[in-house]
């Protein structure tokens, strides 16, 4: 057995995922810096959740930039810039809103796009190159267990909510959560739909943390081969580099079209939790 496959095996390729205190490994532990990391890590404030900010200011900045340019001159021709962000919120108008709730659910995209920009933004952020070395690993806050059910979350509260708001109270809005079905088979009807209920946002949450953390492991795991390889056998670790390598730069690709699907899932599902509690009789 090569030396490198013990090497391998010991390695982890889960500190490319797992969260850190921020810039982690490049401040000196006897320096201010470190002792305000520590104590920013001790109030939550790691990486990924910097990172869930900065991609919280992003998002305001995404739209912004487009309002800006529409207040300025509402009948200028859109730019490039404002070409892209109506083509985002074409497609989720075309393909998620209006089928899923017609006409009347257009008052909903702008939290809808918010949901998509935020996360797209969020999984893309992981893909940057080079971004390890500013406090290794942890750079996809999607990927992170907690993160995902907290947007799972405010997705629950806003269906939940707008549901109840738009069946104007609470006693019609439970009512209308369970089908009208004979008396005999209703306890366990209630069962199943508070368990549909529960299981909705878990499935939110789940999904988008697993696929995140599935594409950032395997590119861990290849170039662990490139470094583990090449130390042990030149020549061959040479070839299996540049195996590496290629397969990694695909893989990336690959990464980019999941980071635009899963927000893109995300945001679908959302719409149409969001449609059967506005539409429960659909």
């Amino acid at each position: 057995m090569f030396q490198g496959t013990g090497i391998l095996a010991s390695a982890d390729p889960m500190e490319h995922i797992l969260d850190k205190p921020l810039l982690w490994g490049l401040l000196d532990k006897d320096g201010a810096l470190y002792e305000l990391s520590m104590a920013a890590n001790t109030l939550g404030v790691t990486k990924q959740v910097a990172l869930f900010f900065i991609a919280g200011i992003l998002t305001v900045l995404f739209f912004w930039s487009y309002v800006r340019q529409i207040k300025k001159d509402p009948d200028a021709v859109p730019g490039r810039w404002g070409n892209f962000v109506e083509t985002i919120l074409d497609v989720l108008r075309d393909q998620l809103i209006l089928p899923f709730m017609g006409q009347a659910g257009l008052k909903f995209l702008p939290i809808l796009a918010t949901f998509f920009v935020y996360i797209l933004i969020c999984n893309l952020i992981g893909l940057i190159p080079l971004l390890d070395f500013v406090g290794q690993g942890g750079n996809t806050a999607t990927a992170n267990y907690l993160i995902t059910p907290g947007l799972a979350f405010c997705a629950f509260v806003l269906y939940h909510g707008i549901g109840l708001k738009e069946q104007g109270n609470i006693f019609t809005y439970i009512k209308n959560l369970f089908p009208h079905v004979p008396l005999a088979i209703l306890p366990l009807i209630i069962v199943i739909e508070i368990a549909a209920h529960i299981i909705r946002p878990c499935a939110l949450a789940i999904r988008l943390c697993a696929n995140m953390v599935a594409g950032h492991v395997m590119i861990a795991v290849l170039l662990g081969f490139t470094a583990t390889f090449t130390t042990d056998f030149l020549i061959g670790g040479g070839l299996i580099s540049l195996i590496s390598v290629i397969a990694v730069t695909l893989l990336t690709f690959l990464e980019l079209l999941v980071a635009v699907i899963q927000a893109f899932v995300f945001t679908f599902l959302t719409t149409v939790f969001l449609s059967m509690a506005v539409h429960p009789d659909h």
